[in-house]
């Protein structure tokens, strides 16, 4: 809502947009009651006796995700929760996913290789025994 689009006189909408709009249109009409009872109550939580416009305006733009231009919303725009979808929630328990996999093959590796380090140095110590140049073999 409020995005600033406009339609050209000529144009029509399709019978079922018109409804669709006309529908919107009524329940905000009937959410008007809700509206200024959620600023009431928001007024009364900041233990004021004056609905501001800033009641209102957390109302409307938390559940209608709607804003007015000319009124100060900025306070507002700061506690406003990150939206996710789902979509979004999958990728990133398949990055978690992908870097906890990584980082357990990491371990893996490396205690293979502290392993087969140790093995390596072990039998190049038993196969390469320091002799001294002086030692005669009979």
């Amino acid at each position: 809502m409020g995005g600033g689009y406009t339609i050209g006189p000529s144009e029509k909408f399709d019978p079922e947009v018109e409804e669709i709009l006309a529908d919107i249109a009524d329940e905000f009409v009937v959410s008007t009651a809700c509206v200024t009872t959620f600023g009431c109550s928001l007024a009364k939580h900041r233990k004021s006796d004056t609905l501001e416009a800033k009641d209102i305006l957390l109302h409307l733009d938390r559940n209608w995700n709607m804003t007015l231009p000319g009124f100060g919303g900025d306070e507002i725009k700061s506690y406003r929760k990150q939206v996710t979808n789902d979509i979004h929630k999958e990728r990133l328990v398949a990055v978690k996913k992908s870097i906890l996999a990584s980082e357990m093959a990491n371990a893996k590796n490396s205690v293979g290789q502290a392993a087969g380090n140790a093995k390596s140095s072990m039998t190049k110590t038993l196969s390469n025994p320091i002799v001294s140049p002086n030692l005669k073999v009979t």
